[in-house]
């Protein structure tokens, strides 16, 4: 063997021996979290109850963590896993080795069986932090859950209404209403979902999702009030291309991923009639009907809207109504035929930017109206 053959083997020996202990300093180089006293964590709480709950998340590390969460659940044993119910997850800033610090959360738990559970503290839940050790995350309490009288919210839709009850497959309808709280105490914001069903019965399997929003947080009944409400709406809830013409139902339903625990679940519901009449390409006018004209736009406030069929020919009446930004109707309606003017009145009505809908016949169409 040649001296500079040996000379070879020396140097790739030791960058061996230096990429190992490379590998081994980074893998001791990591944070480490752990759940740690002390715990404020209760022993009993009533089904639908409120409970407030903390412990410390400690870096017992050799480095810094930035992700610094702990996740609480509710479990029927002590391993954490999917079955089980999230309750809420709080964190801290940055901690350094050595460092902890507290979180805490009030949580509502679920309305659920009598009987014996398991309070999970999970350090790290969505894993964002890499760790030396990854198995020492856990950490679990007994807990009894039972049924007694607690305050919760009640969530009610009052008056919903569709701005069009009847539209081709392809096209758009809106949904206005008042949603109240009913109950004692406030609920937190809350999702609303927009569903086409064959039926009025709610079902997230078989219901086809047109969209949805997120209505804000609502107070409590208090001194016998009937309720605390507010207004929300969905402008443009599109029904899809490939639905079969036929009657259906536009289901509203609040909450429907059922995140917030109510004293009733059975009023979050409203089901409204919706006919689908055809494809928007396949309509009793010519192809060459499906335009409308509006003039002017912008508008001077007070002035009028004027609309018409780009073709003239055109014999069936479609209805034409004004809603502002958020699908609220702003004016009654007119009729637009082909070739003549409909009139839209836009008399003390603020600036901004309202929908113009037109509709009926197998047509839908929307329009941005600006007022100045």
């Amino acid at each position: 063997m040649t001296q500079r053959m040996m000379k070879t083997i020396l140097l790739l020996t030791l960058w061996a021996i230096l990429s190992c202990l490379s590998v081994s300093a980074q893998g001791q180089n990591q944070p480490d979290l752990v759940v740690v006293a002390p715990f404020d964590t209760p022993t009993s709480v009533l089904a639908g109850g409120t409970a407030y709950m903390a412990a410390n998340i400690k870096n017992q590390g050799t480095n810094g963590s930035q992700f610094n969460c702990i996740g609480y659940y509710l479990s029927g044993d002590a391993t954490w896993d999917a079955t089980d119910t999230f309750l809420g997850t709080t964190c801290q800033s940055l901690l350094f080795p050595g460092q902890s610090g507290t979180c805490a959360v009030t949580a509502r738990f679920p309305l659920v069986p009598d009987g014996s559970y398991r309070l999970v503290l999970v350090a790290d839940p969505l894993n964002a932090e890499r760790e030396s050790d990854e198995t020492n995350n856990v950490v679990s309490f007994p807990l009894t859950i039972t049924t007694g009288t607690v305050a919760l919210p009640d969530l009610e839709l009052w008056r919903p209404s569709l701005s069009f009850s009847a539209l081709p497959a392809g096209g758009s309808t809106g949904v206005f209403s008042f949603i109240y709280n009913r109950g004692p105490v406030g609920a937190a914001a809350h999702e609303i979902g927009f569903y086409l069903s064959v039926d009025t019965v709610f079902s997230a399997a078989s219901d086809v999702l047109l969209g949805t929003v997120t209505n804000s947080s609502l107070g409590g009944v208090t001194g016998g009030g009937t309720g605390v409400g507010s207004i929300f709406s969905a402008p443009v809830l599109t029904v899809p291309l490939t639905t079969a013409p036929g009657n259906y139902y536009l289901v509203v339903m609040i909450d429907p991923r059922n995140m917030v625990i109510e004293s009733n679940e059975n009023n979050n519901s409203r089901a409204l009639a919706l006919r689908v009449t055809g494809s928007v390409t396949a309509t009793g006018l010519a192809a060459s009907a499906t335009g409308i004209e509006v003039q002017p736009n912008p508008v001077e406030r007070g002035a009028p809207i004027l609309v018409k069929l780009s073709n003239p020919r055109a014999t069936q009446p479609l209805t034409a109504m004004l809603t502002d930004a958020l699908g609220r109707p702003v004016t009654g309606t007119s009729i637009v035929m082909g070739g003549t003017w409909a009139r839209i009145e836009t008399t003390q009505m603020p600036s901004g930017l309202y929908l113009l809908h037109v509709g009926g016949a197998g047509q839908q169409m929307v329009r941005r109206i600006v007022v100045q």
